[in-house]
């Protein structure tokens, strides 16, 4: 039996990303912060994985795999956003991720990796186009001003 894997962020950010073996039971707690969980890459020799979230005002994001399973079940959302991208049955082969816990006035993410670097770049497109916005406004008010 594996270890418990706790990630735990209050105002801050923690990940686990790239190549890690999946233990059979995860505990992800994000208080006003964020942690990320990204399974793409990770070796997971279980057929179920136990992954309790506790996501108070803050957000976790998970990063699924193709074919993976995810319940949500027993999952308590309280003035929270819950957003499942992916899941369902898992392939024959393929872990099933089982989420438990309580997600209050936060968010939790559940997605796949295309469909998160399609957010990402949702983002990244947006902040340019303010930060485009912004230098015009001041370009603007600068001439007006001489």
């Amino acid at each position: 039996m594996t270890t418990p894997l706790a990630l735990t962020s209050a105002l801050g950010s923690v990940s686990k990303t790239g190549r890690w073996q999946v233990p059979a039971q995860i505990d992800a707690t994000s208080t006003m912060g964020s942690v990320l969980l990204d399974f793409t890459a990770a070796d997971c020799p279980h057929a179920e994985v136990d992954v309790h979230v506790n996501c108070q005002a803050g957000r976790i994001t998970l990063v699924v795999p193709d074919g993976w399973g995810v319940d949500t079940s027993a999952l308590t959302a309280n003035g929270a956003g819950v957003d499942v991208t992916v899941g369902g049955a898992a392939e024959p082969g393929l872990p099933l991720l089982k989420i438990t816990g309580q997600v209050t006035w936060g968010r939790l993410l559940i997605t796949g990796p295309d469909q998160l670097r399609t957010r990402q770049d949702e983002r990244s497109e947006r902040h340019q186009r303010h930060e485009q916005h912004r230098a015009e406004r001041a370009l603007r008010r600068e001439h007006r001003h001489h």
